[in-house]
């Protein structure tokens, strides 16, 4: 169920932002704006204080489910992923973490907001460079098709669409855009969210907070045989079983583990021992008996 709803909350986010870039009538920024104003570094450069919070709070209570399920590309990343894996039976495996990478890019994005340099900003930014893929890519197909569906229309006496003008990016512009679409997809198809834990800043700041978050996936030692399923689909790398541990600063709460495990030894819950030990204490009362579920 969890892995159900974060899937169809990615579908519609992902959905709409792209038609949000894809819109060149405007339409669709009067009803879905917001959605744009909600991705994190946009909104932190903006100063957009109610929305920065809305995230930070978000992440502190679940986890990374902005990553997972709100930035672009972070879904552009799990479609490119699924394309990768077809076929393979068991397609990830643990793998430890890059923290010093991550937090050199995060260093030199920082320094370059700070002065001023928005060609690094822009570059590392992943709404925009999602926005890069999305106007380079699919904007001029997107309004070829509006144009040839307006030839047709004109020639039944129909004006449900009108032309517009293609215009194509320039060649620099284009060759960041087929450049990042390039690194992304195939860091995405050889091995998940690679290029989220190792060179996305945002992906940095929100796993630093993640590591304190409410709720959080947890492995029952007890139920576990170290199997090793739940390492072999975590496309954020971050579980190794054998230790039942989680990389909680990468975990990007994608629920892939909890739907894997045919042991119920994976469970999304309280992080910390007084609350878990409190909602254990609520669902083993008279009357109140698996409220909590099966989560550890």
């Amino acid at each position: 169920m969890l892995k159900k709803l974060r899937v169809l909350f990615a579908i519609i986010f992902f959905g709409i932002i792209t038609l949000l870039f894809l819109d060149f009538s405007g339409t669709l920024h009067t009803w879905f704006g917001w959605m744009a104003k909600v991705q994190f570094l946009p909104a932190v450069l903006a100063l957009n204080v109610g929305f920065i919070a809305a995230v930070v709070l978000l992440t502190l209570l679940l986890g990374r489910v902005y990553c997972s399920a709100i930035c672009p590309l972070g879904v552009f990343q799990d479609i490119a992923a699924r394309i990768g894996k077809t076929g393979k039976k068991l397609p990830y495996t643990f793998s430890p973490a890059k923290s010093m990478l991550r937090y050199i890019v995060l260093a030199v994005f920082t320094v370059a907001a700070i002065f001023g340099v928005s060609a690094i900003v822009v570059l590392l930014d992943p709404y925009g460079a999602y926005g890069r893929i999305a106007h380079s890519l699919l904007l001029p197909v997107w309004q070829w098709g509006n144009n040839i569906l307006a030839m047709f229309a004109e020639r039944a006496e129909s004006y449900a669409f009108h032309s517009t003008d293609v215009w194509m990016k320039s060649i620099l512009t284009l060759v960041v855009a087929v450049s990042t679409f390039a690194v992304v997809a195939y860091l995405a198809w050889r091995n998940g969210r690679t290029y989220c834990n190792t060179i996305c800043p945002v992906g940095t700041v929100l796993g630093f907070l993640s590591k304190y978050s409410f709720f959080k996936i947890r492995i029952d030692e007890q139920k576990c045989n170290k199997c090793r399923i739940c390492e072999r689909h975590c496309k954020a790398s971050c579980i190794e079983s054998k230790e039942h541990k989680v990389d909680y600063s990468r975990c990007v709460s994608c629920m892939n583990c909890i739907d894997k495990c045919n042991r119920d030894a994976v469970g999304y819950s309280f992080a910390y021992p007084t609350f878990r030990r409190h909602a254990e204490l609520v669902s083993t009362s008279p009357g109140n008996e698996g409220i909590a579920g099966q989560a550890p």
